[in-house]
Protein backbone atom coordinates (compact mmCIF):
# COMPACT_ATOMS: atom_id res chain seq x y z
CA UNK A 1 0.00 0.00 0.00
CA UNK A 2 0.94 3.49 -0.46
CA UNK A 3 0.52 6.63 1.51
CA UNK A 4 -2.34 7.08 0.14
CA UNK A 5 -4.07 4.69 2.75
CA UNK A 6 -2.49 6.14 5.00
CA UNK A 7 -3.87 9.99 4.83
CA UNK A 8 -7.19 8.46 3.71
CA UNK A 9 -7.89 6.94 6.96
CA UNK A 10 -5.75 9.43 8.86
CA UNK A 11 -8.41 12.33 7.64
CA UNK A 12 -11.20 10.24 8.21
CA UNK A 13 -10.53 9.81 11.51
CA UNK A 14 -9.60 13.32 11.93
CA UNK A 15 -13.03 14.02 11.01
CA UNK A 16 -14.96 11.95 13.29
CA UNK A 17 -13.00 13.94 15.87
CA UNK A 18 -14.59 16.93 14.82
CA UNK A 19 -17.70 15.39 14.38
CA UNK A 20 -19.89 17.31 12.45
CA UNK A 21 -17.65 20.26 12.22
CA UNK A 22 -16.86 21.11 8.46
CA UNK A 23 -12.99 20.57 8.41
CA UNK A 24 -10.91 21.77 5.43
CA UNK A 25 -7.90 20.69 3.16
CA UNK A 26 -5.85 23.07 4.65
CA UNK A 27 -6.45 21.97 8.51
CA UNK A 28 -6.12 18.02 7.85
CA UNK A 29 -2.85 18.85 5.20
CA UNK A 30 -1.36 20.63 8.21
CA UNK A 31 -2.08 18.02 10.93
CA UNK A 32 -1.03 15.06 9.00
CA UNK A 33 2.02 17.50 7.48
CA UNK A 34 1.51 16.77 3.71
CA UNK A 35 0.27 19.46 1.55
CA UNK A 36 -2.99 20.27 0.75
CA UNK A 37 -3.80 18.95 -2.97
CA UNK A 38 -2.89 15.35 -1.86
CA UNK A 39 -5.87 15.84 0.79
CA UNK A 40 -7.99 17.45 -1.50
CA UNK A 41 -7.48 14.41 -4.04
CA UNK A 42 -7.94 11.91 -1.46
CA UNK A 43 -11.56 13.83 -0.42
CA UNK A 44 -12.27 13.62 -3.51
CA UNK A 45 -12.12 10.23 -3.86
CA UNK A 46 -13.82 9.39 -0.42
CA UNK A 47 -16.54 11.82 -1.46
CA UNK A 48 -16.98 9.59 -4.80
CA UNK A 49 -17.42 6.60 -2.95
CA UNK A 50 -20.14 8.89 0.25
CA UNK A 51 -17.71 8.20 2.49
CA UNK A 52 -17.28 12.05 3.05
CA UNK A 53 -19.57 15.17 2.07
CA UNK A 54 -17.52 18.09 0.83
CA UNK A 55 -18.75 21.97 0.67
CA UNK A 56 -17.05 24.40 -1.18
CA UNK A 57 -16.79 28.05 -0.22
CA UNK A 58 -16.54 30.01 2.74
CA UNK A 59 -17.53 27.69 5.70
CA UNK A 60 -16.97 24.72 3.76
CA UNK A 61 -14.56 21.56 3.96
CA UNK A 62 -15.64 17.82 4.48
CA UNK A 63 -17.17 15.95 7.33
CA UNK A 64 -17.59 12.25 6.96
CA UNK A 65 -20.92 11.25 5.31
CA UNK A 66 -21.95 8.43 7.75
CA UNK A 67 -20.71 7.71 11.19
CA UNK A 68 -17.47 5.95 12.20
CA UNK A 69 -18.88 2.84 12.92
CA UNK A 70 -20.08 2.71 9.21
CA UNK A 71 -17.03 3.13 7.91
CA UNK A 72 -15.24 0.22 7.09
CA UNK A 73 -11.21 0.01 6.36
CA UNK A 74 -12.28 -1.98 3.41
CA UNK A 75 -14.24 1.18 2.16
CA UNK A 76 -11.30 3.28 2.68
CA UNK A 77 -9.16 0.92 0.43
CA UNK A 78 -11.48 0.58 -2.15
CA UNK A 79 -12.45 4.42 -2.47
CA UNK A 80 -8.64 4.84 -2.97
CA UNK A 81 -8.05 1.59 -5.26
CA UNK A 82 -5.51 0.81 -2.89
CA UNK A 83 -5.37 -2.79 -4.43
CA UNK A 84 -4.15 -1.12 -7.76
CA UNK A 85 -0.75 -0.32 -6.05
CA UNK A 86 -0.44 -3.55 -3.75
CA UNK A 87 -1.80 -6.37 -5.75
CA UNK A 88 -1.70 -5.07 -9.21
CA UNK A 89 0.84 -7.42 -11.42
CA UNK A 90 -0.39 -5.67 -14.84
CA UNK A 91 -0.67 -6.86 -18.36
CA UNK A 92 1.65 -8.90 -19.15
CA UNK A 93 2.32 -9.20 -22.84
CA UNK A 94 3.27 -12.78 -23.22
CA UNK A 95 6.26 -13.86 -25.62
CA UNK A 96 4.51 -16.79 -27.61
CA UNK A 97 8.30 -18.09 -27.95
CA UNK A 98 8.63 -18.34 -24.39
CA UNK A 99 6.49 -21.20 -22.20
CA UNK A 100 7.38 -19.13 -18.84
CA UNK A 101 6.09 -15.86 -20.20
CA UNK A 102 2.65 -17.78 -20.99
CA UNK A 103 1.77 -18.84 -17.84
CA UNK A 104 3.32 -16.24 -15.24
CA UNK A 105 0.13 -14.14 -15.80
CA UNK A 106 -2.46 -16.38 -14.84
CA UNK A 107 0.09 -18.00 -11.84
CA UNK A 108 1.00 -14.84 -10.24
CA UNK A 109 -3.13 -13.78 -10.02
CA UNK A 110 -3.70 -17.43 -8.76
CA UNK A 111 -1.35 -16.61 -6.26
CA UNK A 112 -1.99 -13.76 -5.33
CA UNK A 113 -5.68 -14.03 -4.71
CA UNK A 114 -5.90 -15.76 -1.02
CA UNK A 115 -3.53 -13.20 0.46
CA UNK A 116 -5.68 -10.24 -1.38
CA UNK A 117 -8.63 -12.13 0.17
CA UNK A 118 -7.22 -11.99 3.94
CA UNK A 119 -6.20 -8.37 3.66
CA UNK A 120 -9.60 -7.25 2.28
CA UNK A 121 -11.54 -9.71 5.18
CA UNK A 122 -9.34 -7.95 8.22
CA UNK A 123 -9.98 -4.52 6.94
CA UNK A 124 -13.21 -4.91 6.82
CA UNK A 125 -13.17 -6.00 10.44
CA UNK A 126 -11.81 -2.42 11.18
CA UNK A 127 -13.67 0.68 11.35
CA UNK A 128 -13.05 4.46 11.53
CA UNK A 129 -14.66 4.20 15.06
CA UNK A 130 -11.98 1.28 16.33
CA UNK A 131 -8.81 3.32 14.83
CA UNK A 132 -10.51 6.57 16.62
CA UNK A 133 -10.77 4.88 19.85
CA UNK A 134 -7.50 2.94 19.60
CA UNK A 135 -5.32 6.25 19.13
CA UNK A 136 -7.45 7.85 21.88
CA UNK A 137 -6.88 4.73 24.45
CA UNK A 138 -2.68 4.92 23.22
CA UNK A 139 -2.20 9.20 23.36
CA UNK A 140 -5.06 10.03 25.88
CA UNK A 141 -4.44 13.41 24.63
CA UNK A 142 -5.59 13.23 21.52
CA UNK A 143 -9.48 13.88 21.88
CA UNK A 144 -8.25 16.78 24.42
CA UNK A 145 -5.47 18.17 21.81
CA UNK A 146 -7.70 18.04 18.89
CA UNK A 147 -8.58 21.84 19.67
CA UNK A 148 -4.99 22.64 18.99
CA UNK A 149 -4.85 21.20 15.59
CA UNK A 150 -7.07 23.33 14.02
Amino acid sequence: MNTRFAVATYALTFMSLAQERMVTSDELATSISTHPALVRRMLSMLREAGLVETQLGPGGGARLARAPDQISLLQVYDAIRAADDLFSIGRISPNPDCPMSAGIQSTLECMLSNPEKALRLALDSVSIRNLLDETTARVPQAAAAHAGCN
